[in-house]
């Protein structure tokens, strides 16, 4: 049967939500029953979707960063990254190179079908939840009704696990309803009401949903938080509720940038890693990040300094990003125009993304981190101080260890509760 052909005003609706994720135990796994050869097939895509995503995380970040320099900023790169994939698995030509080369994926080395497949083994590598953590991924495609996709670009979204959900967006306000109400739910609550309206024209929403909670592997106890003076800049001093601990953490001061690392564990396979600059230094840090050595750095960590005084602001943070703004200034442009070519969506030459956004929100408190969204120089290894005080703008990280992936980055100049 031949697809329904739309006119120009038919519009497809990007919507990217990373759902509240606690920073807690998240465990990525390796599956052993794998032939030998799949084995080596599945981790050179895999070590494609890392190396691909860091390069796009941190460009993605610091140019975020870049813009608001004095505003907070919370994200996850890579869900972003694998919303954008999901959407070239129906883009042709130009658009869809442009998608890969955006997203920092070699489009002459890497074709949409060895993203996708990559996508595909990451998202199998992921435990859902144990007693102690709980990491929640959920890709969906909300159709309309009388849209007839194509049988490809369905099956294709099966690599992401996403599910296909029936919409009649003619009744605006009940697609809006039932949009709202699974954000709600793959989030265990945290983000309510994400659309504000649904456009009666649009065709389907692509949807990405993470939530993340866990549990520091060594909690803080509640009775030494205390207020502390917080420097958000030469002449702004806060006060904030300093969280404390006493114990061994691997750390690095990297000299050339003039910045202290240190890597806070959960109960499991991540870990929350905070990046504080010397004061005056935050510029530096910023242009590192952007060349992305921040992998090397944490190769390079020592495994363990004894005896550290670390204390961390507890603090709440949400932030909302125009993605069509912010990815058509990194060059990933077509796809939002009228010369979008989304045919493998529909076979319609009349698509185009006309909206893209990311919610997200970050709890750090004495027991983990609840987040959600509904990316050169020497190492110095030596002569730690045995007190780390986070008490001026940072950034960041949470990453899973064992696949090298950051699953959110966030800048923090002003603390918040």
């Amino acid at each position: 049967m031949q697809p329904f052909i739309y006119s120009r005003t038919m519009q497809v609706f990007l919507l990217v939500s990373l759902s509240q994720a606690l920073l807690c135990t998240v465990f990525f796994r390796f599956l052993n029953n794998y032939e030998e050869e799949e084995h080596d097939s599945d981790d050179h895509l895999l070590q494609m979707i890392v190396e691909g995503n860091s390069k796009f995380a941190y460009t993605f970040f610091t140019h975020l960063a870049n813009e608001n320099p004095n505003q907070n900023i919370f994200c996850s790169p890579i869900s972003i990254s694998m919303l954008f994939s999901m959407i070239s698995a129906g883009a042709k030509g130009q658009t869809q190179t442009q998608i890969l080369e955006g997203l920092d994926f070699n489009a002459t080395l890497n074709s949409e079908k060895n993203v996708r497949k990559g996508y595909k083994h990451l998202l199998k590598m992921l435990t859902q939840t144990n007693s102690d953590s709980v990491l929640s991924i959920a890709n969906a495609l909300f159709a309309e009704k009388n849209t007839m996709f194509l049988k490809k670009f369905l099956d294709d979204l099966k690599d992401y696990q996403a599910e296909a959900i029936s919409t009649d967006f003619q009744k605006s306000e009940d697609a809006k309803n039932q949009i709202n109400r699974y954000v709600e739910e793959k989030t265990n609550g945290m983000i309510k009401n994400l659309l504000g309206s649904v456009d009666p024209q649009t065709v389907a929403v692509a949807l990405n949903t993470i939530y993340f909670k866990g549990k520091w592997k060594d909690a803080f106890d509640k009775r030494r938080t205390h207020d502390a003076d917080f420097h958000v800049d030469n002449k702004t001093v806060i006060t904030v509720p300093m969280m404390s601990r006493q114990g061994s953490y691997r750390t690095a001061y990297i000299r050339e940038v003039g910045c202290t690392l240190v890597e806070v564990p959960y109960l499991g396979s991540i870990s929350a890693f905070f990046i504080v600059p010397d004061p005056g230094r935050f510029e530096d840090l910023m242009r590192a990040l952007k060349n992305n050595f921040i992998s090397k750095w944490i190769e390079e960590m020592e495994p363990m300094y004894e005896g550290i005084l670390l204390s961390i602001p507890k603090f709440k943070m949400s932030s909302a990003v125009d993605l069509k703004k912010e990815l058509t200034a990194l060059g990933i442009k077509r796809v939002f125009s009228n010369n979008a070519d989304l045919t493998g969506v529909t076979g319609s030459k009349e698509l185009k993304v006309s909206e893209a956004v990311q919610k997200a929100v970050v709890s750090v408190d004495e027991s983990g981190t609840e987040a959600a969204a509904a990316s050169a120089g020497g190492l110095t290894l030596h002569g730690m101080p045995p007190e780390i005080k986070v008490n001026r703008p940072f950034v960041f990280l949470i990453r899973e260890n064992r696949a090298k992936v950051d699953l959110f980055i966030g800048k923090l100049i002003k603390p918040k509760n």
